[in-house]
């Protein structure tokens, strides 16, 4: 084994921490749309994303009939998709958030045993299309979009909510713009540190950012650079968030190369306030850290694509796990591309030695 590698499997081998992720939840139902029925069993899925829309266009001005056929039906959402790499890698995370009412949703019941389910309610519902190359999502968002700080103060009660928060090493929240009451969600997280030791970074991914005006965006970016000198804040992106991201704060759109994209990173991460700043894409992952500078991990675009849903959050996951201790930047960049590119390829995380593994084929780590 390699030096390289082996600062990995010992990474791995020794990892350890708690992590507390909220507070969403979904169920989430994906199909894929028939192109062609050549017999009741025997059909051609639509495979490009471009396709769909193309279709949609060229029916514009009529109707358009489509045929879904159910791939599956499964767990979703930023804390659960995030929280189960750190489960697959023995981490056990604490997740608050919907995932049942009357009891635990079927669609979450492999996770109870790895995870610390907390269930305010039962779940939002997304319908999921997929394609090979991407995927629409379309969700019924009135259990996340309704719920509030009150609510989850409510029903945990003080007692439980410092039991949740004590001892936290990393603290995630997600779906900015899915979530109403992001910022009071965020201040009632940061008012149980006021107490309590607070954890040493806390990780967030706003989604789509484009779906809420730039003033409410500006406000809960400042509303977190305020807490940035107690905790550190990592904001996670895609390729089409952070050029969105670029608009908002008054940055030029860089080009789509990791070089420009993780120069592109410190000039908004100064801008905004951030510690940190991560940029995921399906080539390669960037970032800019306030005190290590910028790095970038490339990555070969996966092939053998089984599922893309999830992709984002279990990238986000590799690289939450990658930050419990004291891997540098590129490297922590390095474990995330690994966890993605094992899940777009097996549809779930992988375990130490799987993760292990997939960083060994990656051309650069």
């Amino acid at each position: 084994m390699s030096t390289t590698m082996k600062k990995y499997a010992d990474y791995l081998q020794n990892i350890s921490g708690k992590i507390l992720l909220g507070c969403d939840g979904f169920v989430d139902e994906t199909y894929e749309i028939v192109e062609v029925r050549r017999s009741q069993s025997d059909f051609t899925a639509m495979k490009k994303l471009r396709q769909f829309g193309e279709l949609l266009v060229e029916r514009a001005d009529g109707g358009v009939g489509l045929e879904l056929v159910p791939k599956r039906r499964c767990e979703g959402g930023f804390a659960i998709n995030t929280g189960r790499v750190a489960a697959f890698l023995g981490l056990k995370p604490s997740l608050p958030g919907l995932y049942g009412n009357q009891g635990i949703d079927p669609a979450y019941h492999e996770f109870e045993e790895n995870c610390n389910l907390l269930s305010l309610g039962d779940p939002a519902l997304t319908i999921a299309l997929e394609f090979s190359d991407g995927k629409v999502l379309m969700s019924n968002l009135e259990a996340v979009s309704n719920l509030s700080w009150e609510q989850f103060k409510t029903h945990f009660g003080d007692n439980k909510l410092k039991e949740m928060f004590s001892g936290v090493d990393i603290l995630g929240l997600g779906y900015w713009s899915l979530t109403a009451d992001f910022d009071g969600i965020f201040q009632g997280f940061m008012d149980q540190y006021e107490t309590l030791t607070p954890p040493r970074r806390m990780f967030f991914d706003f989604a789509d950012i484009k779906k809420k005006s730039s003033e409410s965006f500006i406000k809960s970016l400042e509303l977190i650079k305020s807490y940035n000198s107690k905790i550190r804040m990592t904001f996670s992106l895609n390729e089409h968030e952070v050029f969105e991201l670029c608009a908002r704060v008054g940055v030029e759109r860089p080009e789509l190369t990791p070089a420009a994209i993780a120069s592109a990173l410190t000039i908004v991460r100064e801008k905004i306030g951030f510690d940190e700043l991560v940029v995921h894409t399906p080539e390669f992952a960037a970032a800019s850290n306030a005190s290590e500078g910028e790095a970038y991990a490339i990555q070969d675009r996966q092939s053998n694509v089984i599922r893309l849903a999830g992709a984002g959050d279990s990238f986000n996951g590799g690289f939450l796990c990658a930050s419990l201790g004291d891997l540098p930047l590129k490297e922590r960049l390095v474990v995330a591309n690994a966890v993605t590119a094992f899940f777009v390829t097996h549809a779930t995380a992988p375990n130490k030695q799987e993760l292990l593994a997939q960083i060994e084929k990656a051309a650069d780590h």
